[in-house]
């Protein structure tokens, strides 16, 4: 039975494992050291257990699958309305069951909670099943940058009004 509630330190483990699975899939040889150590547990927690900034607030949300992490989505509500979509990740196993849409529906309620006016990502450009997923929950591509997180991949930038 799938589930969605806010993200726990004890998460951090499982969640490293499947934000690594999921980046290695589509960087390939680009997934070095520097991106392994971002998605490290203690990273996870430092990023979204420090509480609310003086400009913007970070949490995260996981889903569950009969008690165990199957996704995850970090999401930040800035002062100014304007929301960003940091990190969203699958399990494989457990693609195309809905999982990315339950999450996608915490983050939808916490940025309305947060008066968020616009919700900021990106994307790898060559990641077309992420793409896609991101154009049907309404996110419209804004703008393109050339060799942006690591040389040879570029991101596609994307949009949405709440």
């Amino acid at each position: 039975m799938l589930k969605t509630r806010q993200f726990e330190d004890k998460d951090a483990g499982r969640v490293s494992i499947i934000l690594i699975a999921a980046f290695k899939s589509f960087l390939l040889d680009k997934f070095d050291d520097l991106s392994k150590a971002y998605f490290e547990p203690e990273e996870i927690i430092a990023r979204v257990t420090k509480g609310p900034g003086r400009f913007s607030e970070t949490i995260a949300f996981v889903a569950e699958d009969d008690g165990k992490v199957i996704g995850y989505i970090e999401v930040t509500a800035g002062k100014n309305g304007l929301g960003m979509l940091d990190i969203i990740s699958v399990d494989p196993e457990f693609f195309s069951k809905g999982v990315g849409n339950a999450l996608m529906a915490q983050a939808e309620k916490f940025w309305a909670e947060h008066n968020q006016r616009k919700i900021a990502t990106c994307v790898s450009a060559h990641n077309t099943k992420a793409l896609i997923y991101y154009i049907k929950n309404g996110f419209i591509p804004e703008g393109y940058q050339k060799n942006h997180f690591h040389e040879g991949v570029d991101e596609i930038i994307l949009g949405r009004f709440l």
